[in-house]
């Protein structure tokens, strides 16, 4: 057995990799939610939680790995997730190591939503390509539309999958169990869709961070609803990621998203790369 040694995070490994992520990455996370982070059952089946290096028994170095089986317009596709990319000095020599072990498993699409800017070079580098960055914050309005008798807006989990269908009811069920996020579905029967989101601020003002709109089309239709709940929920604009709609809602800013998201995929566009079933939301960031 040699010193340093690149292994998969196995179950048995993951009270060790929460520690030292807790350690030397970010201690404001807890050992035991970085553990859970990784342990979603997004995929029916993986291979891994990820890559650690360990030196004579000891974990110096990580790359978590996030996986998850998604429907993308009617087609299971695997994802793999790469993130929490960290490495002793000592050990640094290793990291690439740490990288290709994950990369080179088949069959999957990468994403990478969470990398500094250093780290996003190195991952452009293995011809990961960088996602549309524009931001698009609108703000919410009341509507007249939300007290029409048809009018469906639920935000109650217990309540969520009798007005949710198909996949937007799937993908509510996989992340409901996570306390951070929030979710409204909201439409009219027939055409009800679904909002992933969390709190954040922008310029000051209280701000519904839209991670997931399960039909993107569904905020030209039906947006006034989605508008209205937010605000009534306090919150005065939404933002969403600019690349997900083919035409922004009414009043919306566009602004250049500062943190860089990657992907490397042999098929997807950027419009069908999602924020879910990734560390954005299995972590409390």
């Amino acid at each position: 057995m040699t010193a340093t040694q690149i292994l998969p995070i196995q179950a048995q490994d993951l009270a060790d990799v929460g520690n030292f992520l807790h350690q030397n990455l970010a201690q404001r996370i807890q050992p035991q939610a970085w553990a859970q982070s990784l342990t979603q059952g997004w995929a029916s089946s993986q291979p891994n939680h990820g890559m650690h290096l360990r030196h004579e028994g000891r974990v110096v170095g990580v790359l978590c790995a996030v996986y998850s089986d998604q429907i993308i317009d009617g087609h299971t596709e695997r994802f793999c997730n790469p993130h929490s990319w960290m490495v002793l000095e000592p050990f640094r020599s290793h990291s690439l190591g740490l990288v290709l072990q994950l990369i080179r498993q088949r069959g999957y699409h990468f994403t990478m939503f969470t990398p500094n800017p250093k780290v996003a070079q190195v991952f452009i580098g293995l011809r990961f390509r960088m996602l549309d960055d524009s931001l698009l914050y609108f703000p919410n309005f009341p509507s007249g539309k939300a007290l029409l008798p048809a009018a469906v807006i639920e935000y109650r989990r217990e309540c969520m999958a009798s007005v949710l269908t198909g996949t937007a009811l799937a993908d509510f069920q996989a992340h409901q169990h996570l306390p951070w996020l929030e979710f409204v579905a909201f439409g009219r029967p027939g055409d009800t869709c679904l909002a992933i989101y969390k709190r954040t601020r922008w310029k000051k003002m209280p701000c519904a961070a839209l991670a997931y709109v399960s039909d993107p089309q569904a905020l030209q239709r039906q947006g006034a609803l989605l508008r209205h709940h937010l605000l009534m929920r306090g919150m005065t604009v939404s933002r969403i990621e600019g690349r997900h709609l083919s035409q922004p809602p009414a009043l919306a800013t566009r602004v250049r998203r500062l943190q860089p998201k990657l992907v490397l995929s042999p098929s997807l566009s950027d419009q069908q790369v999602r924020d879910v079933y990734s560390e954005m939301m299995a972590l409390d960031l």
